[in-house]
């Protein structure tokens, strides 16, 4: 296999960032955004791709943008179509010359499908017969998208005319729902059979764990559910560690006195016990001579605090004055 390029390596391989959450976008700051996207839209050489990544967003993102917002959906449609031309004047030429009669087709349309014997399919291909241009079912969503009028006289039509096929839409979305639910329920039940291992878990039922975190945030029941079972895994591991006390095994039954017994002092370090020593201490000649010259108190109180008469208690001061007198006697008998 050939060496890929260190350029390829940086597009093929980039990090994934992982848990991250992005804040609650308000309406003007999704405005802000919008103008950001279609600037950069507008630039001749930019793609789809390229500009969703200035506003550091995805490509489903602009998509939905489109589906809510008509102003936007105007726009980012137009700047679609004009990049699929060469001349910039040529293709907003046709695209007002596309559009020019859709006011007249939306209303043609309507009248057509509110009668029930025709469909959307068949509705245009009547359209056709007369229209300057051929009408499809791409049009149709495009109307839906820059008109919101259109959109709830479409649904209403549908709804009123068609029963059964928006019943169908409805089913399909209970199917789905019920799916998604099922799927819940089969990972709880792995979930116990993994002795409650998320990832375990989610490898048997080959899902990401992300998944299981999106369903605990969006479906309140799941996340009861997972917290109750979180309450079976401290009564499963309480039940092993009595068993083991059963089975007569030392450490369960140390690791259970520690934690259970500590007021009959089954415990791993011993109690502070609070205790009184009598101390008696009798000051050596330096810390006497210290005591004296710091406090510099009265001699004769210094010897009743300390009871210098005391025989194994020296008085450096008397001892110094008997060396200095010892001293001079030698040196008068030299003399």
């Amino acid at each position: 296999m050939k060496p890929i390029a260190k350029e390829a390596k940086e597009c093929l391989y980039r990090p994934i960032e992982k848990n991250r959450k992005r804040k609650r976008i308000t309406d003007k700051v999704k405005d802000e955004l919008q103008r950001q996207f279609l600037k950069e839209y507008r630039k001749p050489d930019v793609t789809l791709c390229a500009a969703c990544k200035t506003i550091d967003f995805t490509r489903q993102h602009i998509y939905k943008w489109a589906e809510t917002d008509p102003e936007f959906a105007r726009e980012f449609e137009m700047l679609r179509f004009m990049k699929k031309k060469k001349s910039k004047e040529e293709a907003k030429k046709k695209w007002d010359e596309y559009h020019k009669f859709d006011d007249k087709y939306k209303q043609e349309f309507l009248k057509l499908y509110e009668n029930a014997e025709h469909s959307v399919v068949s509705a245009l291909d009547e359209m056709n017969k007369t229209a300057h241009i051929e009408l499809t079912w791409a049009d149709v969503r495009y109307w839906k998208k820059t008109d919101i009028e259109f959109k709830k006289q479409y649904q209403r039509l549908k709804f009123k005319n068609r029963p059964r096929l928006a019943q169908g839409t409805e089913l399909r979305a209970i199917a789905r729902r019920s799916k998604l639910q099922e799927r819940k329920n089969r990972f709880l039940t792995i979930y116990r059979e993994k002795l409650f291992s998320i990832t375990k878990a989610c490898k048997a039922m080959g899902i990401r764990r992300g998944a299981v975190n999106e369903w605990k945030t969006k479906d309140p029941d799941f996340r009861a559910a997972l917290n109750a079972i979180e309450e079976e895994k401290l009564d499963f591991i309480e039940d092993a560690l009595f068993n083991e006390i059963d089975n007569r095994t030392i450490a369960a039954i140390i690791f259970a006195a520690k934690c259970k017994l500590k007021e009959r002092g089954y415990i791993e370090q011993p109690q502070n016990r609070q205790l009184s020593i009598e101390h008696t201490h009798k000051l050596d000649q330096d810390q006497l001579d210290a005591i004296v010259r710091g406090q510099q108190i009265d001699r004769d109180k210094y010897r009743k605090i300390l009871k210098l008469n005391d025989p194994d208690v020296i008085d450096i001061q008397e001892e110094i004055k008997e060396e200095i007198k010892e001293e001079t006697e030698t040196e008068t008998n030299n003399e």
